[in-house]
């Protein structure tokens, strides 16, 4: 670490704080009241626009009030390491440790789709199965939500995520949206399970 950056460190330790001048305080006062004007006149923008119905592909407003359909999908927590016959001891990964109660209130078996109520996360097949039911029951939507946390928790300390993992995860839900929804705009948002380490997403620049 540089010898500038330890010691702005150390001053933020000691309690050394950056004090703002009256000018500072007016300008900030001001670019915050400059915002909430420009807010203020879009969202009346906004709702004039929607009054007169939306525009049509040559400009006009539309008489009919247009309504869309879209689905949202978020935390599939696609689980490569799942396996089935296990229990809820290792997340789901193994079979239960030696002298461990296999099947109590909290620890059971795993089925193939997975294991409701439990913080196991989901096999493929459970992927699979909701991809074909999607297509073959939902249509008509006009886009498609999927706002992240694709990739396992890592919650099995014996067998951490790994970035490929994370990637292979958010692959196969990729390739099940596109499955379902042939054409049908896809908009994508990563969570904080699609990041590594874990929970960490570094500031940009």
């Amino acid at each position: 670490m540089a010898g500038s950056e330890r010691t702005a460190l150390l001053g933020a330790a000691r309690g050394e704080r950056r004090r703002w001048s009256a000018g500072t305080w007016v300008a900030g006062a001001v670019a915050a009241l400059a915002a909430l004007a420009v807010v203020a006149l879009v969202t009346v923008e906004l709702l004039t626009a929607s009054d007169a119905g939306p525009a049509g592909d040559d400009g006009r407003r539309l008489e009919e009030p247009f309504v869309g359909r879209y689905l949202h999908i978020t935390d599939l927590h696609v689980d490569l390491q799942y396996r089935e016959g296990s229990t809820s001891y290792s997340s789901c990964h193994r079979p239960p440790p030696p002298g461990a109660r296999a099947v109590d209130d909290e620890h059971k078996y795993t089925g193939r789709f997975g294991l409701a109520l439990s913080k196991c996360d989901s096999p493929v097949a459970l992927i699979n199965a909701t991809r074909d039911y999607l297509q073959r029951n939902v249509a008509g939507v006009d886009f498609v939500a999927w706002t992240g946390d694709s990739g396992r928790h890592d919650r099995d300390l014996d067998q951490p995520r790994t970035f490929g993992e994370i990637m292979d995860g958010n692959r196969i839900a990729a390739d099940a949206l596109r499955t379902a929804f042939p054409g049908v705009p896809v908009v994508p948002n990563i969570g904080n399970n699609d990041v590594s380490p874990h929970n960490e997403l570094s500031a940009p620049g």
